[in-house]
């Protein structure tokens, strides 16, 4: 028989319901802080509230209860050695809702889900980027001091060292004339350059020949 065991289905199957319930109370033991909708809140309040329940008696068994439901390991240490403890003074109200309004879309009704007792993790606060770059390395600053305690004439020769060498490079173009007393050139030295072949020929011809 079903005495005392109402509870809201939330549109979902049973495995579903159960899968997301155990999720959802994962998050709340690992965050200590969620928000979803009421409804939700209401059903894995009952869950949250038994694991911690688990959590005040240290033992195998409850331990073993604890890892049926969150089946995790690093999760279940938590409970037992950090969350738990918190509430060794109340003997109820682990939980509290605090409602936020209506979401907007589905116009569900939303809250806030989260322990009574919360372990506050304090948070440095980040340096900024601009600081850090500002502040020179330490071997730059090595470096910056032997310059300044070299002598005036070793300074002179490390500037020297490091000053580039620069090619001066003419990016003048040749004008017209240039390019027409080029051409000009060209055509006299070919000129020649044939004479000399046709002389050459000539005295081939008129080369006494041997008798054999």
């Amino acid at each position: 028989m079903r005495h005392r065991k109402k509870h809201s289905k939330l549109g979902m199957k049973t495995s579903h319901r159960k899968a997301a319930l155990r999720n959802i109370a994962k998050s709340l033991l690992k965050y200590q802080r969620i928000t979803i909708s009421i409804a939700r809140a209401k059903e894995v309040r009952r869950l949250a509230e038994h694991l911690i329940t688990l959590g005040k008696t240290d033992t195998v068994t409850s331990r073993r209860h604890a890892f049926d439901i969150l089946t995790d390991r690093d999760l279940v240490g938590k409970l037992f050695k950090e969350t738990a403890p918190l509430f060794k003074d109340r003997a109820s109200g682990y939980t509290r809702i605090i409602p936020m309004g209506y979401r907007r879309g589905d116009g569900a009704e939303m809250c806030v889900l989260e322990l009574t007792e919360r372990k506050i993790v304090e948070k440095l606060p980040k340096k900024k980027k601009g600081k850090e770059s500002a502040k020179p390395a330490p071997e730059a600053a090595h470096e910056e001091k032997a310059r300044a305690e070299a002598p005036q004439g070793e300074k002179h020769k490390e500037v020297k060292k490091q000053e580039p060498k620069i090619k001066t490079i003419s990016k003048s173009k040749p004008t017209l004339e240039d390019e027409k007393r080029a051409e000009k050139a060209r055509s006299e030295d070919k000129k020649l350059s044939d004479k000399k072949g046709f002389m050459k020929n000539l005295r081939g011809l008129f080369r006494k020949r041997g008798d054999f």
